[in-house]
């Protein structure tokens, strides 16, 4: 969806991608954007970091409460 998404971006656009799954990982979607970046052959900065708000804490004994994540990222061509 990230690929697809870049397409439609013009020569310099943002992205935000997002997850709420418990199961991927903080680093697997940035392995996820980093990988539709260099496969739509242009270039990315994260220029933003969410995750959930103060009313989802998380539990630190308890990682599956980390489960809300996303990126904002330039996309653009040289």
């Amino acid at each position: 969806m990230n690929r697809e998404a870049m397409r439609l971006l013009g020569r310099d656009g943002l992205l935000l991608s997002a997850s709420c799954s418990m199961h991927l990982a903080p680093e697997r979607l940035m392995d996820v954007v980093r990988g539709a970046v260099r496969h739509q052959d242009r270039h990315g900065q994260v220029i933003f970091q969410g995750h959930q708000g103060p009313d989802h804490p998380v539990h630190p004994a308890i990682p599956e409460t980390s489960y809300l994540k996303a990126l904002g990222v330039r996309v653009f061509r040289d």
